[in-house]
């Protein structure tokens, strides 16, 4: 009887729980955030390119 009451008034399995649930808010704020600015960044690095491909193809060589 002493394992039984043991068992339910021990804490451990929902403090793991608990962490797991915030581990897993945290990777779904990480992947959100990730998807929000991807489309910046490859815009960003897609301005860049087109600027250094029209910079190199108008210097003329000697």
């Amino acid at each position: 009887m002493t394992k039984i009451m043991n068992l339910i008034l021990d804490e451990e399995g929902a403090t793991a729980i608990e962490y797991g649930l915030i581990a897993a808010l945290i990777a779904a704020g990480i992947v959100g955030a990730t998807t929000a600015l991807g489309d910046q960044v490859v815009t960003t690095f897609e301005y860049i390119t087109t600027q250094m491909s029209d910079a190199t193809a108008t210097t003329t060589t000697p």
